[in-house]
């Protein structure tokens, strides 16, 4: 048995665990990461990547590879088979002002895992290391990891903290006798994909109307497609408690996933490539940090019915806050900063959880349960409402995950004086076009910063960034005269008026750990 010191263990090398890796390494801290896959995952599971975590990805410099890789979507008109027109267009150039990122860039998880492991290869500060993890033991000072190797020697590593990020049966979390609690819709929905020829002529995204359930089809390059189909219809929507993963399930004949793709693009000569057949659920664990040193992300901390695609992104986006998060923490030391900041990423992250699965649960009843006779005024009804800015705008940062925000109440390290978060301090602060042309995070380069309201802000510690601002942000509630704490996610964490150089800098080691 060998051992090994470090600062932070990242257990899984799927789209959370690198993101965390990379993520660290971004913010200087070196990282052991832990994979017990040899080769990387062969299925697509998330059919895209939305705006908000693009955002993440640019900040780290990452955004033009996976542009390049993917289809970039402005816009988001569904076809039905029926009728051969959009059954109604969401537009995400809505939040152009805000943003240099599409809303949505449809690619396979397979291509999404593939340059994040491109990335931390060639990233500097991550050690990668190949084994299962078999127990996790902690003390005051930090945590022992196991790792048995595939030659079958045993590797104990230590760190001050560790990850888990290794999926929804993750050993981090079952090695502290913890387990995803919630509810299951009781309906199953088949994802899978297809090669198909001769595609030129369909539109991006396709669907039946007039079938009950769900049956839709997406593209994610010429030849490739992705399909979601409901092997029933959801009349009677009821859930049942559970307190783990749900089972998997054995694949279904190739002539039946056929079946259901001939229904979207006729008879054309296909491939199955892919299947993956899922309970609809919504669950987590009652606490995103386990005993002081384990801090959980991704699907080992939640899972959420796959309606509306937004499990790997909420998990990449755990991986952006947990990184700042730790690194804070770790210049910081044992203390009342570093707890701040740990206790700081469950509160919010747990929040976060929450709401994406009751927008799930609302966006699966939505799909599923709509009867068919319903479905064309439900179309006619949005053709209208996006024709209202107001609306659009609404729309697209929900669907592009540009909205979600955290309270005071949610994390002690947010210094906001409304509980109930009615001011700026929670908000995201849009990457707006600079006078000089260039957007915000050019400047912040996924960094904390100071931010000035049409003022000149006192003397920031070396090393932090300041940018003054002549006017706020759309949707920021920040006003002219007050200086504003930047987080690494862009998440206001402080709003100052005229401070004083020295409660400046208090207020960057309380919410930032500067």
């Amino acid at each position: 048995m060998t051992s090994i010191e470090g600062d932070v263990i990242v257990v899984g090398a799927g789209p959370v665990g690198m993101a965390t890796a990379l993520g660290l390494a971004h913010h200087g801290v070196r990282c052991t990461l832990v994979e017990r896959r040899a080769e990387p995952t062969v299925g697509s599971k998330a059919f895209g990547v939305w705006g908000r975590t693009l955002e993440t990805l640019d900040a780290w410099g990452l955004s033009e590879r996976f542009l390049a890789a993917g289809d970039a979507r402005d816009a988001v008109s569904p076809v039905t088979v029926e009728t051969g027109r959009p059954a109604f267009t969401v537009d995400f150039t809505a939040l152009a002002a805000e943003s240099a990122m599409p809303g949505l860039l449809l690619i396979p998880q397979s291509s999404t895992e593939r340059l994040l492991r491109e990335a931390v290869t060639s990233a500097s500060g991550i050690d990668l290391v190949d084994g299962d993890v078999t127990d996790v033991r902690l003390d005051d000072a930090g945590a022992d990891v196991d790792i048995a190797s595939p030659d079958g020697g045993v590797t104990t590593i230590r760190a001050a903290y560790v990850v888990g990020a290794d999926g929804s049966r993750s050993a981090v979390r079952e090695s502290q006798g913890v387990r995803h609690e919630g509810r299951i819709i009781d309906h199953d929905l088949l994802v899978f994909d297809i090669a198909l020829e001769d595609d030129a002529d369909l539109s991006p995204v396709r669907l039946v109307a007039k079938q009950p359930g769900l049956l839709a089809g997406l593209r994610f390059g010429p030849g490739r497609w992705r399909v979601l189909a409901s092997l029933e219809a959801l009349t009677n929507p009821t859930t049942t408690a559970t307190d783990g993963p749900p089972p998997r399930k054995p694949d279904l004949p190739v002539e039946r996933l056929e079946g259901f793709a001939h229904q979207l693009f006729g008879e054309r000569e296909l491939d199955v490539l892919w299947q993956s057949q899922t309970t609809l659920y919504q669950q987590r664990v009652p606490d995103f940090r386990l005993g002081g040193r384990i801090l959980l992300a991704g699907d080992s901390a939640h899972l959420v019915s796959p309606a509306g695609g937004q499990g790997m992104n909420q998990g990449i986006q755990d991986a952006e806050n947990l990184a700042w998060s730790l690194a804070a923490a770790l210049r910081a030391g044992d203390g009342p900063t570093a707890e701040s900041m740990l206790d700081g990423y469950a509160g919010e992250r747990e929040h976060a959880a929450d709401v994406v699965a009751r927008r799930a649960q609302i966006n699966s009843l939505l799909e599923f349960a709509t009867p068919p006779w319903l479905r064309p005024l439900g179309f006619f009804a949005l053709r209208i409402a996006t024709r209202l800015s107001w609306f659009t705008r609404m729309l697209t940062r929900r669907l592009s995950m540009r909205d979600l925000r955290y309270r005071p109440h949610h994390s002690v390290r947010l210094r906001g004086s409304s509980r109930i978060g009615l001011g700026p301090v929670g908000r995201r602060l849009a990457n707006v076009v600079l006078p000089d042309g260039t957007r915000m995070v050019t400047h912040t380069q996924g960094r904390a910063a100071v931010i000035s309201i049409a003022c000149d802000p006192p003397a920031v510690p070396p090393g932090m960034i300041a940018v003054r601002l002549e006017s706020a942000p759309r949707g920021s509630h920040l006003r002219s005269g007050q200086v504003a704490v930047l987080r690494a996610d862009r998440y206001v964490a402080a709003v100052l008026r005229r401070p004083s150089a020295q409660r400046l800098a208090e207020v960057l080691a309380d919410t930032v750990g500067a």
